[in-house]
């Protein structure tokens, strides 16, 4: 994506994604938020520490520094930065906060935060409590849905967020607001989503924890494709891809970052991509199951690539308008729902017979899409919805014999 040379502020000229709203005040460093985000649009944008400090008129070593929290942002970089990078100012409203922060604190560590030094201290029992309950609630969201926990969950990642911060604690809050951010894409809320996929985003890589990283950047990148934004979701999956080769024994992780990949190229129409993304996405998956590799969503790996085939060669058909990708895509949808276990959440089910639906619309089988639509919720919610609206959408515009 080319990006403009700024001697001063200006507006970008290239297509940029529409940046996300600043999340609500949490208690973290606003000098480690500024950094994460700092490094989110320039991830997105594909540009080097060096390149992007040269753009600026910096060292990329003060780029280095502000991205992990080593180094105050100067005045003016943020937004020199807005302009280059396009994110609809959202670093210059970060920075008020930041020199805030360095006016009543002074010079802050990496992950310093107001009040953190009056903040409290959990025991290792705390923790053992918080990441049990983490497990609890991991594996009720698929038996009662994302919407009921909602609260319970950004509840627990901002009681986390409030504890004095050690590598453990930012590692949890990370993925509680993983989890927060995953049942506000399930309610088909993806500003909220890419909200507390953020924050959890930020807590991680102050955890330094490599494989929350990878698994943040691969959600980011769900998101952005679901809003139709394939160019910021392969931005977003590639850098989910290079972290998670930094963790050569956790090809799980690998595995998930290259099924965001494979969405956001077929959402791009770009088949034999999306093909290989896939195929890199079974290999490692059984890989890791071989290797009894702990990530959560291992569990249920095969009707997660099911899912995957089926709704990658879905979009290739609506991009490309080949009905071979809508049959492919139909048969390994019709798969998925004879793999949903009984106790799966209804919400589940819904969502892959939408999906079907969409996929026989695609391929010319309006009898077929119309008689999935109708075993659907009279109301259906959340992303159901949205999936029901696409496939009555294709049905209407097809021509009655």
């Amino acid at each position: 994506m080319p990006l403009p040379r700024v001697p001063s502020p200006a507006p970008s000229p290239s297509p940029v994604p529409i940046p996300v709203p600043i999340p609500a005040p949490i208690p973290v460093s606003a000098r480690l938020h500024f950094g994460h985000r700092l490094r989110h649009w320039r991830e997105v944008h594909r540009l080097s520490q060096a390149e992007l400090g040269r753009r600026l008129g910096y060292d990329d070593s003060l780029i280095s520094r502000i991205e992990n929290a080593r180094r105050w942002p100067p005045p003016g970089l943020a937004v020199r930065a807005d302009a280059l990078l396009g994110t609809g100012g959202e670093l210059t409203e970060l920075w008020q906060p930041v020199r805030q922060e360095r006016e009543h604190l002074g010079a802050l560590g990496p992950l310093g935060a107001p009040g953190a030094a009056g903040a409290v201290r959990p025991d290792a029992a705390a923790l053992d409590v918080q990441s049990g309950l983490l497990a609890v609630y991991r594996a009720a969201l698929g038996h009662i849905g994302g919407e009921d926990l909602t609260a319970v969950l950004e509840h627990h990642a901002r009681i986390l967020a409030g504890w004095r911060p050690d590598a453990r604690v930012l590692a949890l809050a990370a993925r509680y607001a993983e989890l927060a951010g995953w049942a506000h894409f399930d309610g088909d809320r993806p500003t909220r989503a890419l909200a507390w996929y953020g924050r959890g985003l930020a807590w991680a890589r102050a955890a330094d924890d490599r494989a929350a990283v990878a698994d943040l950047l691969a959600r980011q990148s769900s998101v952005h494709w679901w809003n139709g934004d394939p160019t910021t979701a392969l931005a977003l999956a590639g850098a989910a891809r290079s972290a998670a080769l930094l963790l050569p024994a956790r090809p799980g992780v690998q595995a998930w970052a290259a099924l965001a990949e494979a969405h956001a190229y077929g959402r791009a129409g770009a088949a034999p991509d999306a093909l290989r993304a896939l195929a890199d996405a079974e290999r490692l998956t059984a890989a890791a199951l071989r290797a009894g590799e702990p990530s959560p969503w291992l569990a249920r790996a095969h009707l997660v690539l099911t899912v995957a085939h089926g709704t990658c060669h879905r979009d290739l058909a609506a991009s490309l308008g080949r009905p071979s990708h809508a049959r492919s895509a139909a048969a390994h949808l019709s798969t998925a729902l004879t793999q949903l276990p009984p106790s799966t959440h209804p919400h589940d089910h819904a969502l892959v017979t939408a999906r079907l639906a969409t996929a026989h619309a695609h391929a010319g089988e309006p009898e077929a899409a119309t008689a999935l639509l109708a075993h659907l919720p009279p109301t259906p919610t959340g992303r159901t919805a949205h999936e029901a609206r696409q496939a009555r959408s294709l049905l209407s515009r097809v021509p009655t014999p």
